[in-house]
């Protein structure tokens, strides 16, 4: 198929990047190893400071555009940008920090035309500091695939919701909407509104490597992160059975309240295992995490 003169790729491919010039090229090249050939690359640069640019230039492949989109700081609008300019019958994304396993693109590809009733695919993976030593897997499961609907499952723990490990087709934009732009972190609403509408792929095998560093976004903006997170809970709670959005409110709180100990935020670890005790009074989860919180104070730490 062609656009004009220009060939229209099968899969788009959106990746946002700012200040990646130590970590961008290594996940350019694992796309360009990927099996699955047919693609467009977009890189969207969020006004990076440091040599990102010129390492993205030093690719010669004319599958490869680069986009200055100056300092925007909202990671939604990044995506959306990217997409707009995209025009593959498919639609992908990739952090600039994260590779991919060679065979990514092609499963999925072949998992969406299998079950022509989904409307996207999400993939297995793992979070790692040294790519060798996988430190964290997405699901305990390892291989096979699944295709259901996965919206109560991702309120419930039963789906990892990372973007990295996305394809959907495009015509699902029309229905389930683009990134929400007036949030930090979008990529967990623009699945569940996906999942509002669409059934799914889920292939358990690992393609995703998802870097652990320091300077991760949500390493930065872990609050934020939370808070966000709580009200997506709030807005999908009229549409998930009630023993489901406790336990979701319930898990965010206690995970909410543990960040904030690390981070010796005590009072505010107290107030969010005390939010936590409230959607499960007869757990003695909470109540031992308090006591945790007050003994830290005491000591400290």
């Amino acid at each position: 198929m062609t656009k004009g003169n220009k060939s229209i790729p099968t899969i788009s491919i959106i990746m946002p990047t700012y200040n990646r010039a130590g970590l961008i090229i290594e996940t350019i090249e694992s796309i360009q190893r990927q099996t699955y050939s047919d693609w467009e690359l977009i890189i969207v640069d969020d006004g990076s400071t440091d040599e990102t640019e010129e390492k993205i230039r030093q690719f010669a492949d004319e599958r490869i555009q680069f986009i200055k989109a100056g300092r925007i700081g909202i990671g939604g609008r990044i995506k959306n940008i990217g997409i707009q300019h995209s025009s593959g019958t498919f639609i992908a994304f990739s952090d600039s920090d994260d590779p991919w396993e060679p065979t990514k693109l092609e499963k999925q590809v072949n998992a969406l035309e299998r079950y022509p009733g989904a409307g996207f695919c999400l993939t297995g993976g793992f979070m790692f500091e040294k790519i060798d030593q996988p430190q964290k897997y997405f699901y305990k499961q390892k291989e096979g695939e699944k295709f259901a609907d996965i919206l109560i499952p991702l309120f419930n723990s039963g789906i990892a919701g990372y973007v990295q490990a996305l394809m959907l087709r495009r015509e699902c934009l029309a229905t389930a909407g683009h990134f929400r732009e007036v949030k930090s972190f979008s990529d967990l609403d623009f699945i569940a509104s996906l999942a509002s509408h669409f059934k799914a792929v889920i292939l358990y095998e690992p393609l995703v490597y998802r870097r652990l560093h320091e300077s991760n976004y949500i390493t930065n903006n872990w609050a934020k992160s939370y808070d966000e997170g709580i009200a997506l809970i709030r807005e999908y709670r009229p549409r998930l059975p009630v023993a489901i959005s406790r336990n979701a409110f319930f898990r965010i709180y206690i995970n909410y309240g543990e960040k904030s100990l690390l981070y010796k935020k005590r009072w505010q670890a107290v107030t969010k295992f005390l939010k936590a005790w409230q959607y499960k009074p007869f757990s003695m989860v909470p109540i031992k995490k308090m006591l945790k919180a007050f003994v830290c104070y005491l000591q400290g730490k």
